[in-house]
């Protein structure tokens, strides 16, 4: 009977101007220009320190508590005390792989849990017109997306790049490979906070691609998660094609990207389009591409940004295809039911071109100035959205926002580019759940409880609400045991905004896992290739595969904490081996319940030689040629065996392939074959401790008859002298009588059986003399063809009175 699941909604949410947030408090960028917000006060304010000279490319990083670390344009890393940092500036200050015409050349990311060290993520400006392979590479071209850490207690705490970790490539520029394959990354780069509140995506594009990466508690995931989804941006014209930016939305839900064109070749100009996707930042997957600005309109966009509280998204785009003259900033509304139509112009300038749109934190959107029909004498200024949630011109945008050139002469001043940041960073949302596992919804099952944990503000007043209707709790903390809404709103009291929001929890079925049959097989090693999901029906026992997954893993401790999960086929590491099985409610998979079950493995003996045999069908005195023999079989098992230990396996012999396989009508050990000269026995070979585990094979017995072997007798006249009865016998004379005249025959001669049997003492054919009268020797007839042998008896009699006439007359 299946359960059915009660849903409780919970929610919360606040704004994230907070000073555990301040790692965008400082901002370098364009000609020495620069940026400080202040958190205290609330103010922005234009720095004239920074060393960085960049048309595009630029990033930079504080702690905390926002105090600077370093910045860098992609190629060359500053430290807190505006002097390159050692390790990262090698010859002519390129020792980094970014480039800062790219326009993303750097992105730092923390590393999660260790406060002491970043990762700079760098992009070049992908130049596949370069001859294949590129004859120069002085400035580093073509290396696509790396890393580099920085350790900031090197160097005096100045920091340093760590040099077992500089320039790793993640996707890198290939000029062997095809024209298609040849680019593996665009200028394009952004980083979130991923679901689970500990790590980051870092996320980049190429072609009909995006490639995003894991940065966490280990480090940086190499392998990238992948998806596909349009328009696809045409490699042919990339230089150009592949300039414009891409955003996080800060809740890590959607992404914006910029292609400046679709060029179909690399001298030409293309207009391009502003694009709107879905992101997932637990799985990392972006899908369902929305076309928010085509390339039909003939533009060129740059410039993304979303607003902190998810709900616009902005684009700046040059007007025409060379991106070079006049500009628009266009808005949509992420909240709207058509969203493209929702377009809006914020500001139009007739002399600034398309550049870079970041938010601050402060909520408010800069946008670099720059004019490229007076380029020396532009960029004084940064311009602002001031009211990003507002709708169209209600945003307020000032062009002359911020004035960097604060000293006069054109010293400190804007380009296309502004630093990019983890976009979690201006995300007004805070974590009240702290479960690890999301940060806006709590999955709980039938049964649990939870107590929800807002930001402890000393001096703050707490209102909490559940379906609208206000609850007596007056604290940071709310126990939640039942279904409801809720709300909180938390006034600081200290001047700070105040903090709201809102949150879901779903209460879930625990499913059943229920115990399944052990597999048992037979290879020929003790190792198997398993695909463990035929244990799923049993496992489940009729509970709806659609609503529970079964998961396998190799301990409990793996089931339970749902790490190293076995996915594909398995190969068992020892035999038997347990496998524990998860069976997780797919909506909310904290609700699972587990059981376990063996894999074994026994060994299938082999057969290792099995070849035909060849006997006689007598070796004794006689005339036997019916080609029936006894055979002892046991004496071929250790060629059957090989090197395989005898002690595991038997051995029995059958009549037929029916018998071997049933292991039935076993021949006994000392055989004699039924069937003459030629036999075919089946052999079977099993493993004692499965008897299911065996092997089969077949080979003849083949029986060669005995040669003819006729007794005969020799009798012929004593020779003269005594004593009598004695005399020289030649034994060749009845050679075809023992033979019967057969062909390929031997004879051999001999005393006694003994001295046969011994092979001693052969007697001298040619000319033998009896000593005994009459006198019994023994004649062994060799088939020379087979090696069979047989034995007659010769009798000798030497007389002056015989019998036979003619012998009479000739004595």
């Amino acid at each position: 009977m299946k359960k059915r699941s009660v849903i409780i909604f919970i929610t919360l949410l606040s704004v994230a101007l907070t000073f555990a947030q301040q790692e965008a408090s400082f901002w370098y960028f364009g000609q020495n220009a620069g940026l400080q917000f202040d958190a205290g006060t609330g103010t922005v304010t234009a720095i004239t320190d920074g060393q960085l000279n960049t048309l595009e490319g630029c990033t930079s990083i504080s702690d905390t508590n926002g105090n600077l670390l370093f910045y860098s344009d992609g190629r060359t890393i500053w430290n807190a005390n505006h002097m390159p940092m050692a390790n990262a500036s090698e010859a002519l200050g390129t020792g980094l792989k970014g480039d800062d015409s790219s326009t993303s050349s750097g992105l730092i990311v923390p590393k999660p849990q260790d406060p002491s060290q970043y990762y700079i993520f760098t992009v070049d400006e992908p130049h596949h017109d370069n001859p294949s392979p590129p004859t120069t590479v002085d400035d580093g071209l073509n290396n696509g997306l790396m890393y580099s850490l920085v350790d900031i207690t090197l160097n005096g705490n100045l920091g340093d790049v760590v040099d077992t970790e500089k320039n790793v490539p993640l996707i890198t520029y290939d000029p062997t490979n095809t024209a298609e394959e040849r680019f593996k990354c665009s200028e394009k780069i952004t980083a979130v906070k991923a679901d689970d509140c500990s790590s980051f995506w870092v996320i980049t594009h190429f072609v009909d691609k995006f490639y995003a990466f894991k940065v966490d508690i280990n480090g940086v995931q190499t392998t990238p998660i992948i998806s596909t989804v349009g328009p696809e941006v045409p490699t042919a014209g990339y230089r150009r094609n592949s300039l414009g930016y891409i955003k996080a939305s800060p809740d890590g839900t959607k992404l914006a990207v910029a292609h400046f064109g679709f060029a179909l070749e690399e001298a030409g100009d293309a207009s391009g389009g502003v694009y709107l996707f879905d992101f997932d930042n637990d799985t990392g997957i972006v899908s369902n591409s929305v076309e928010l600005y085509g390339p039909e309109n003939g533009d060129s966009p740059y410039g993304v940004e979303f607003s902190s509280e998810n709900r616009k998204v902005y684009a700046s785009v040059g007007t025409g295809i060379s991106g070079n003259g006049a500009s628009t900033i266009f808005q949509w509304d992420l909240e709207s039911d058509d969203i493209p139509n929702s377009i809006a112009q914020v500001h139009t300038s007739n002399t600034l071109s398309a550049g870079a749109l970041q938010l601050g934190l402060d909520k408010r959107i800069y946008r670099a100035q720059v004019s490229f029909q007076n380029f020396n004498s532009s960029g004084d200024y940064l311009g602002v959205i001031n009211n990003p949630e507002a709708t169209g011109p209600a945003v307020n945008y000032d062009e002359t926002g911020v004035l960097l050139d604060v000293n006069g002469g054109f010293q400190n001043l804007s380009r296309i580019g502004l630093p990019p940041f983890i976009q979690s960073l201006f995300n007004s949302q805070i974590d009240i759940i702290q479960n690890g596992i999301s940060t806006t919804e709590l999955k709980l099952c039938i049964g649990d409880s939870y107590t929800l944990v807002a930001e402890d503000v000393p001096g703050g007043t707490y209102t909490w609400t559940k379906d609208d209707v206000a609850l007596s709790e007056t604290t940071f903390e709310l126990f939640v045991d039942e279904p409801g809404f809720y709300e909180v709103f938390i006034e600081p009291n200290n001047g700070e905004c105040p903090i709201e929001g809102e949150a879901v929890v779903g209460i879930f079925d625990i499913p059943t896992a229920t115990q399944p049959q052990n597999i048992v097989v037979c290879e020929p090693t003790e190792t198997s290739v398993f695909d463990l999901t035929v244990q799923d029906t049993d496992i489940l026992d009729g509970q709806d595969p659609a609503l529970y997954t079964v998961h396998y893993y190799t301990s409990q401790e793996n089931a339970d904490d749902n790490i190293d999960e076995i996915t594909g086929d398995f190969s068992n590491t020892e035999t038997p081996q347990i496998i524990y099985a998860r069976v997780d409610n797919n909506d909310n998979p904290n609700c699972y319940a587990t059981t376990l079950f063996t894999l074994t493995v026994y060994i299938t003996p082999a057969i290792d030689a099995l070849n035909d045999i060849t006997v006689c069908d007598t070796d004794f005195l006689g005339n036997n040629m019916d080609g029936l023999t006894t055979t002892t079989l046991d004496e071929i098992n250790a060629g059957i065996l090989g090197t395989q230990d005898d002690t595991l396996y038997t051995i029995t012999y059958h009549p037929s392939q029916q018998d071997a396989d049933d292991n039935t009508n076993a021949h006994p050990n000392i055989y004699t074959n039924t069937t003459a000269n030629t036999e075919e026995i089946f052999v079977r070979i099993e493993n004692n401790d499965n008897t299911d585990c065996y092997s089969t094979g077949s080979f003849f017995l083949n029986v060669n008859n005995a040669p003819e072997a006729n007794d005969t007798t020799i009798i012929q006249c004593d020779e003269d002298g005594i004593p009598e009865g004695f005399t020289t016998f030649d034994l060749n004379q009845v050679f075809d009588d023992i033979t019967g005249g057969a062909p390929n025959r031997t004879i051999n001669f001999y005393v006694s059986l003994s001295d046969l049997e011994n092979n001693e003492d052969e007697i001298n054919a040619d000319a033998f003399d009896n000593y005994f009268n009459p006198h019994i020797i023994y004649a062994l007839v060799t088939d020379t063809t087979t090696g069979c042998t047989n034995i007659a008896e010769i009798t000798l009699e030497a007389s002056t009175t015989a019998s036979n006439d003619t012998i009479l007359e000739a004595c």
